[in-house]
């Protein structure tokens, strides 16, 4: 079985409250039109969201460590390293609670706006538990407001619903780097197991919506606002990124496959 483990930022925290609780409501729908139904969702939170949708599979464990409320005068470095601490800190809870309660087989982590295929379940539950993990490289990017996707074969790198482990391996994503506490980027753990990547296009990462922490509009502004676009080193990044990322529409079977209503 795979229990999909959702770390929600604190009330106290987030910008607009509702909006969050609006995006969050869109990820439990996306995770549970799973056509496996062999599956948890173990949402960690320190307040319930204020949400309508409701599912038999659904587990909330509230926290009572106090959240990452911005001190004064506190560096950016500072407060997004203190975010990542908490954010880590409720994975480890939630797959704690999964083991405890659900005996699961995989956790996946999934962050609280983003969105994945209802097809993971299934692949996830027909591995028969011979596989340590997988990562998702294929997925797509979508910012706010637009009417497309980009796709990308850097998922994993980019994006933290990325990760499926057997519960015990979670440990080796944490504090093994100094910039994230929680580094999904791994795809070899302990210098020795290797995950599989996942074979299908299986993650949406949800940016500049207002509540991320790290894609905020301005620092999506920042990564693509360079100088020098005409000269070599300019030419080179432009060929990287047609080579990474693509435009890609949003179909109907993508809206069906993640749930995407946006």
């Amino acid at each position: 079985m795979l229990s999909f483990i959702v770390p929600v930022k604190s009330k106290r925290v987030s910008r607009d409250w509702p909006s969050f609780c609006k995006l969050f409501e869109g990820t439990l729908k996306s995770i549970c039109k799973q056509t496996d139904e062999d599956f948890k969702v173990i949402v960690v939170c320190h307040e319930m969201p204020e949400i309508n949708f409701t599912h038999k599979n659904i587990h909330f464990v509230q926290v009572e460590f106090e959240p990452p409320i911005r001190e004064e005068n506190e560096s950016n470095n500072s407060i997004n390293k203190r975010r990542e601490i908490d954010k880590g800190k409720k994975l480890k809870i939630g797959t704690a609670y999964a083991l405890e309660n659900f005996n699961t087989d995989y956790v996946m982590t999934v962050d609280s706006d983003d969105f994945i295929s209802n097809r993971i379940a299934a692949h996830v539950n027909q591995s028969a538990g011979d596989v340590p993990g997988w990562y998702v490289k294929h997925g797509y990017i979508h910012m706010d407001g637009k009417k497309f996707l980009i796709s990308t074969r850097k998922f994993s790198y980019l994006c933290g619903s990325s990760v499926i482990v057997k519960p015990n391996y979670l440990k080796y994503f944490f504090e093994v780097d100094p910039i994230l506490y929680f580094d999904h980027r791994l795809t070899v753990l302990n210098n020795e197991i290797s995950l599989s990547i996942l074979p299908f296009y299986a993650g949406i990462y949800s940016i500049a919506n207002g509540e991320n922490h790290l894609m905020t509009v301005s620092n999506v502004k920042k990564s693509n606002n360079h100088k020098g676009w005409l000269g070599m080193s300019g030419i080179k990044r432009i060929i990287h990124r047609i080579s990474t990322y693509r435009f890609k529409f949003i179909t109907k079977k993508i809206r069906n496959e993640f749930s995407f209503n946006i």
